[in-house]
């Protein structure tokens, strides 16, 4: 491997991944993580995704003028087998397509469901907020944007419906920072089903049937 140009490839997908490709995002992640040690299985899995964009390089985002902006946030919980840290991921859709996105792990570990997508939250919640400051600035919209999320005891958690429960004392107080913007009433939640989360590509591999679900990210031509 010491022969192998193993940084260059992933800083060439890393910069794909962040400007027109989300639903390679999450992969491009996992094997960024090993470029300071990187051996052959990351190498091959580097390879792989190149393999993935050159068969699919007829995709693109596609926009429409019907659509709403509108956000979605999910989690992976305990994703890595060694650390058991948990992915984040979000996307925004403007007119029907994606124009910002991340896929993320997080820094501490979650002990529950609810924790970690409750902890995804903040991360949309401060993209949102920049969002609306943009939206308020261009078209004037000063409408509560919608964050998409699955999981209701999270939802419930960050809109305060079950107080302040002992088995989330633990939580960092920067977590909390969803609660201030949804009193703000700068965001909202929506309950959505797993089915239908589109940042669920975000922070997990997905079988095929369930990537074609997320078509909403990249249309091919």
């Amino acid at each position: 491997m010491k022969n192998v140009p193993f940084r260059e490839p992933i800083g060439g997908l890393q910069f794909i991944s962040q400007r027109t490709r989300p639903n390679i995002s999450h992969a491009v992640s996992i094997v960024s993580s090993f470029c300071s040690d990187p051996g052959l299985p990351h190498w091959t899995a580097a390879k792989r995704i190149l393999r993935y964009l050159k068969g699919t390089k007829n995709y693109k985002l596609t926009y429409r003028k019907d659509a709403a902006f509108t956000g979605y946030s999910d989690a992976d919980w305990g994703n890595d087998a060694e650390t058991r840290l948990s992915i984040s991921g979000y996307v925004f859709l403007q007119r029907g397509g994606a124009v910002s996105w991340s896929s993320k792990r997080q820094s501490t570990v979650a002990l529950s469901t609810t924790e970690v997508e409750y902890m995804a939250l903040p991360m949309a919640s401060q993209e949102a907020v920049w969002w609306m400051g943009f939206l308020r600035e261009l078209y004037g919209i000063n409408d509560s944007l919608v964050i998409n999320c699955d999981n209701k005891s999270s939802i419930c958690l960050a809109e305060k419906e079950t107080g302040y429960p002992v088995r989330t004392k633990h939580i960092d107080f920067r977590h909390h920072f969803v609660r201030e913007q949804v009193e703000l009433k700068a965001i909202k939640f929506k309950l959505v089903a797993s089915n239908q989360q589109a940042a669920d590509i975000l922070t997990k591999a997905l079988r095929l049937e369930d990537r074609k679900m997320l078509g909403v990210l990249q249309i091919p031509t």
